[in-house]
């Protein structure tokens, strides 16, 4: 189902073989067949559940020491209580089932009426806190299983802390490797959650120092626990094999990462002949490339002696699974082969079901990189089949998704594309669900999850896009609603199929959301929005970067959908936004704008020859995506284009597209919207329009770091009161949380804050600082705003900037919106000056005073006035008789509701 009303996050495997990472402990108690038991006793239940464990009936096995654990509690046995439930949850984990074990752990614990919650986790630890170095080693066991569970979940810093407690009360045993394990898997996650939120400007650096130390930096802890949990002496084979494959792992993909980094920097380098930052780069990476081949080569040489002394069991199969995957990914694909028959032989010997799906999937995935398509086809369609026969007892969606899309890939190669977009219906169906049923806490999983299904999205859209598909075909894909079918029965084939195109893409703009901010409670449409409902005079675009193509579809009131193909691939799409981004707001380019007009004495031919340089490159974007529809934008009509944006096209400034005379923004008005269903636009009253003017004019010193004095706010604020004059104004001192707080209880319909602050994709460095010299996060400020009775229709962040070369940046401007309950932001892609933001602003306010203004119309008079003035008095008199620069007045962007 594509929408529902209240959406929540996915939590989902870092790849495919995350679920295949985590240590697989052996049941707490596992000795049971050592001792004399009678028939129906607790002891006797305890044992059968180990075997049914060991031989891969999980299902059965939970069931019995779930029994277990009711009949010792009825002799009053904790001890024997604790261990059946801390079983019964790795079968659970095991069956994918895990909020169900993390409840069994909890129960464990004696946690009442367990559910799993933040809160419940943290009565867990101050209980156990109290018991000081008491704790059992079966509660350490407990302990570690449920710290396996909360990572699985997102719950990354709670993971981290009861894993570690965990191992401080294991002492040497042999279960201390199997913690470490554990642990490294938990601060890997960690790691990209950190490398993943690196500015553009922060990885440029590392590779300009040329500081391998500072490029590995994030994952040092997780590698020191894989070669800590190889040296336990007591440890069994599994876990220590488990490290060491986990650590090969995790070298390859930090050398892939990093060389997809080092080679983006290079080519934007090589645009500018910057022949010493090029040089830089590549001692970098092969400096990097260097270290962590000999790491991977030696750890390569260690693993498959170890693997072969392994005896069969489930634990084994994974081990052999993600050593050929790790193989696959690294090209030594000759090596594959022998490693996943025997695990295949193996998990049909055990009878093991969920191995041997996992085991059929890889081989597909082996066969299909050899080109052998058929015989990946059938392998994957087995593998399927056995997946979605362990959904009946189990959660197999997160490998029942894999199946899927990996099905839809090979169908899509060998001509089948209705088989194909199935396939991918099938899996984009299956993130949904999982999307709306699983909780999330934390992000870093967001982020991989993003990588891992954004394809599916993509693929999905392109093969409709292209699809010549029945109407009954059509009508049989993606049902989110009664009302949906109705539409779809009255409507063309081609319309039908580019409004799936179109609910896709708003899926996946709603995915990526939920993402960035994880809020479990954005309300969203349940049937699919069409800009009719909205504004007669607005045009929604949408612009989907697929492999081989751009393609555009244009959404204009009471006209049916219109698709435009344009033949470029998105290597070229990507590199013409690299050079755009490069010669606007890239500050490691000597020559870009940004450069150019921050110094004290600006060079005015150089500005000169950057304006020049960039108007080809706005115009070669508008050629894309506004000039193919020029005869349906008729301006008479259309007054406001509305972009939902995705990829690099989230940092180009809209407004500033060129069709060789005039900006876009001197025909329409512009907004950028995540998604059409997050939000509900309506007109903002102007009556009584008041405003809570709050800022910072004075340099401010936060947390070591000095903020420039903004000494043209105390201006900027003035105006405000005079054009609205039941306005309230805080400045510098007045202006801190406490007193936001209280005139918040006023219900201010517009919040505007002229002062310092950063958006970027990391939500924790975003930021605003307060007069009194605060930090207030986005979560923080979201929080402050959502004040209950008040509704905020506008969010002006008068001198907030984004971060440089951060593609998703502006999702924390779009977010900063649905978090706060403000139904619009205002902000800067880059910093302006403080007395054209004074300028600007002032007319802003004075346009929005105005009976029947919308916001996007507010917005767009402003920059014309900017504009003129530009035109009128250019910085530099080599700029007369240019189009004024970009740079001075383009960077202003109003997310979400433009009304």
């Amino acid at each position: 189902m594509i929408y529902k009303n209240y959406r929540r996050l996915l939590i989902f495997i870092l790849s495919g073989l995350l679920g295949l990472l985590s240590s697989l402990t052996m049941p707490a108690w596992s000795n049971f067949s050592n001792l004399h038991a009678n028939a129906g006793s607790p002891l006797e239940l305890a044992r059968q559940g180990e075997q049914r464990y060991n031989g891969g009936e999980l299902e059965a096995a939970a069931r019995l020491w779930e029994a277990a654990a009711e009949a010792y509690e009825k002799i009053g046995d904790r001890d024997g209580m604790t261990k059946s439930l801390i079983n019964k949850s790795q079968a659970l984990q095991d069956l994918g089932l895990y909020p169900k074990a993390c409840n069994s752990l909890l129960q464990a614990f004696a946690i009442p009426n367990p559910n799993c919650s933040q809160t419940q986790i943290e009565q867990l630890q101050k209980n156990l806190a109290q018991k000081g170095d008491s704790l059992t080693l079966t509660q350490a066991i407990g302990l570690h299983s449920l710290g396996d569970v909360l990572r699985r979940q997102g719950l990354l810093q709670k993971s981290q802390e009861i894993l570690q407690l965990s191992l401080s009360s294991i002492g040497e045993s042999a279960e201390k490797s199997a913690v470490l394990v554990s642990l490294g898997n938990t601060e890997r996650i960690l790691g990209n959650q950190i490398r993943d939120r690196w500015d553009y400007d922060v990885v440029t650096d590392i590779i300009d120092r040329k500081s391998v130390i500072d490029g590995l930096r994030p994952y040092n802890q997780a590698i020191n626990y894989y070669i800590e949990a190889t040296k336990v002496a007591s440890a069994p084979p599994i876990p220590k094999i488990q490290a060491q494959l986990n650590h090969f792992q995790l070298l390859l993909e930090m050398k892939r990462w990093w060389s997809e980094q080092t080679q983006r920097r290079i080519a934007s380098w090589t645009r500018f002949s910057e022949s010493k930052l090029i040089q830089r780069a590549k001692d970098f990476l092969s400096g990097l490339e260097l270290q962590l081949s000999q790491d991977a080569q030696a750890l390569q040489n260690q693993i498959l002696p170890n693997l072969a002394t392994l005896a069969p069991s489930r634990a084994a199969i994974y081990a052999e699974i993600n050593f050929a995957d790790s193989l696959m990914q690294s090209g030594q694909i000759n090596q594959v082969e022998p490693l996943l028959e025997n695990a295949l032989q193996q998990s049909r010997t055990l009878q093991s079901r969920r191995t041997e799906t996992y085991v059929l999937g890889y081989l597909g995935k082996l066969y299909d990189k050899q080109g052998q398509l058929n015989r990946a086809t059938k392998l994957t369609q087995q593998a399927l089949m056995l997946a979605q026969e362990q959904d009946i007892s189990g959660d197999a969606r997160e490998i029942t998704y894999l199946w899927q899309s990996q099905l839809g890939s090979l169908l899509r190669k060998q001509g089948d594309p209705k088989g194909a977009i199935a396939a991918y219906t099938a899996a984009f169906n299956i993130l949904q669900s999982l999307r709306s049923d699983l909780n999330a806490n934390n992000q870093d999983v967001q982020f991989d999850f993003l990588q891992e299904v954004k394809p599916v999205y993509l693929e999905l859209a392109d093969l409709l896009l292209k699809s010549n598909l029945t109407d009954k075909e059509l009508n049989s894909l993606i049902v989110s609603s009664s009302k949906i079918n109705r539409e779809k029965s009255e409507t063309k084939n081609s319309q039908k199929r580019l409004e799936l195109a179109r609910q896709v893409i708003e899926s996946l703009q709603l995915a990526e959301l939920d993402n960035f901010f994880q809020d479990p409670c954005s309300e969203t449409a349940n049937v699919a929005l069409q800009i009719d409902n909205i504004d007669a005079n607005a045009a929604v675009i949408y612009p989907i970067v697929l492999p081989e193509r751009l393609e555009v579809i244009l959404s204009v009131p009471g006209k049916p959908l219109q698709q435009v193909v344009v033949p470029i691939s998105e290597q070229k799409v990507n590199e013409t936004l690299d050079r755009l981004y490069d010669n606007l707001d890239n500050f490691s380019i000597n020559n870009s704008a940004r450069n150019i007009v921050s110094t004290s004495n600006p060079n005015p031919q150089e500005l000169k020859e950057n304006l020049q340089t960039l108007l080809p490159i706005f115009g070669e974007v508008y050629n894309w995506l506004i000039k193919p529809f020029d005869t349906e934008l008729d301006p008479k009509q259309i007054k406001n284009l509305v972009f939902v944006l995705n990829g690099r096209l989230q940092r180009v400034p809209i407004a500033a597209l060129y069709d060789g005379q005039n900006y876009l923004i001197e025909k329409y008005s512009v907004a950028l919207v995540p998604s059409l269903q997050l939000l509900a636009p309506q007109k903002l009253e102007r009556k009584q329009l008041k405003v809570l003017a709050a800022g910072v004019s004075e340099q401010i010193k936060v947390q070591g770091e000095f903020f420039a004095a903004l000494v043209n706010v105390p201006k900027e604020l003035d105006q405000i009161k005079q054009t609205f004059p039941a306005s309230e104004k805080l400045l510098n001192q007045e202006f801190t949380v406490k007193t936001i707080q209280k005139q918040l209880k006023s219900n201010f319909p517009v919040i505007h804050l002229a002062t310092h602050g950063l958006f970027s994709s990391n939500p924790q460095k975003n930021f605003v600082i307060t007069g009194d010299g605060q930090s207030i996060s986005i979560n923080e400020l979201s929080a402050l705003l959502k004040e209950p009775g008040t509704t905020i229709e506008l969010l002006v962040l008068s001198a907030c900037e984004t971060a440089t070369g951060d593609e998703r940046a502006v999702l924390g401007l779009a977010g900063m919106a649905v978090r706060s309950g403000a139904r619009s932001t205002l902000a800067t892609l880059w910093p302006v000056g403080d007395a054209s933001t004074a300028q600007f602003m002032g007319q802003f306010y004075q346009d929005l005073k105005k009976p029947g203004a919308k916001q996007a119309d507010a917005l767009r008079k402003a920059q014309l006035s900017l504009l003129e003035s530009l035109k009128l008095n250019p910085p530099f008199e080599e700029l007369q008789n240019l189009p004024p620069h970009p740079y001075y007045w383009a960077p202003y962007v109003l997310v979400g509701n433009w009304q």
